[in-house]
């Protein structure tokens, strides 16, 4: 079953640049994990673009608890703070139901 962390924060002013590129540098390392994640993603609002939602998908809590075993998101998490005036501690969440146009793929966390 999906399993993704979630994290939340602000950009402080003038550190997009290094904190994208703290990401960037992160994600080279951490994608080259045996236990990397699926995907990992930064999104920033439209509106005010220091607003950013950070999420790293895995495909099973398992994978996420042994990539955690890595201290990659521990590290992550330390290169971010120095980039953002405030952050959420990450937050997982298991897929319970998705849907696209071909319609259900997944339905009470388990592939359809």
């Amino acid at each position: 079953m999906r399993y993704i962390l979630t994290t939340r924060c602000r950009v402080q002013p003038g550190r997009m640049e290094a904190f994208l590129r703290d990401v960037q540098q992160w994600e080279e390392t951490a994608l080259a994990s045996p236990q990397a994640p699926e995907h990992h993603a930064v999104y920033l609002n439209r509106a005010d673009p220091s607003h950013a939602l950070i999420i790293t998908q895995f495909d099973s809590k398992e994978r996420a608890d042994a990539f955690a075993a890595t201290q990659l998101l521990d590290r992550f998490h330390e290169r971010i703070l120095s980039c953002v005036v405030e952050s959420t501690d990450a937050e997982g969440y298991d897929l319970y139901y998705a849907a696209g146009a071909g319609g259900p793929r997944v339905v009470f966390g388990e592939d359809a």
